[in-house]
């Protein structure tokens, strides 16, 4: 039995739980696209990056990327509406909307705020592991332990870049077919298309999960400023609860004390 009496799309309204749960991924991708291109500037305009690359802009480009998914989510309030027998997709179109706006919208988020990105995403990882590449062979024998570990982060974030693009594409191509048919091919209505639509988009909403899941992770295996950091926060958890325990424990001695000397 569950928990929850009703659904939170019923609560919310389906548009608003829809930007709820893509609204946040989209976000992450054009983030991570735009700390990318910085990085890539800071590679090839090691000179110049400073006067590009400011405190302001980096702060008006997260406000301008956040005001234009706003923008562009908040039709799907108006689009949506909810359904309990709907199996594949989370909402339910409206059958007001005109069906090119649908489509137009399914093609933005997978060129714009999927696609893009993640290509935008790898070209920058290939300039960081080209530039560390040639940088190793041109202190060859002066490389240090740092080189090394940083010439490691290069090719870790290269092959993550790899398989960010690979997990994402697939749900928002298969997203694609599946309301082209919805749209177009509601009149020739085909059982086993649908059943191996709802497999193989759950396998791949499952694999773009592990991927925006595991950002953490990664984070924590290339970031070495970021695992020490991580290590102090768990290490002064730990300590402040024992000194919690320990003033507990002192606390309780002395009341025992004074209870003993009462008696």
């Amino acid at each position: 039995m569950s928990i929850v009496k009703i659904d939170l799309r019923q609560i919310l309204s389906c548009g608003i739980f829809y930007n709820i749960l893509i609204g946040p991924t989209i976000l992450s991708n054009l983030y991570l696209a735009s700390i990318s291109i910085d990085r890539t500037f800071m590679i090839l305009y090691p000179t110049r990056y400073r006067l590009l690359i400011t405190r302001r802009h980096v702060l008006i480009r997260i406000f301008l990327i956040l005001i234009i998914v706003i923008l562009f989510m908040i039709p799907h309030h108006f689009y949506f509406h909810y359904n309990k027998k709907t199996t594949i997709f989370i909402c339910e179109f409206d059958t007001v909307i005109k069906p090119w706006r649908i489509r137009i919208w399914t093609f933005l988020h997978a060129l714009l705020f999927v696609s893009l990105p993640s290509i935008i995403t790898c070209i920058s990882s290939v300039v960081l592991l080209h530039n560390r590449c040639n940088q190793r062979k041109i202190t060859k024998n002066k490389s240090s332990e740092t080189a090394r570990r940083m010439t490691r982060n290069a090719i870790l974030i290269f092959l993550i870049s790899i398989f960010i693009l690979f997990s994402l594409l697939p749900t928002v191509i298969l997203e694609i077919f599946i309301v082209h048919d919805r749209l177009f091919s509601h009149d020739i209505f085909c059982s086993i298309r649908w059943q191996q639509y709802k497999i193989l988009l759950n396998w791949f909403l499952t694999l773009s999960a592990l991927n925006y899941s595991s950002k953490f992770y990664v984070r924590l295996i290339i970031s070495k400023t970021f695992r020490r950091d991580f290590i102090k926060l768990i290490n002064f958890i730990s300590l402040r609860q024992q000194k919690n325990n320990e003033q507990n424990s002192l606390a309780l001695n002395n009341s025992n004390t004074l209870k003993n000397i009462e008696t």
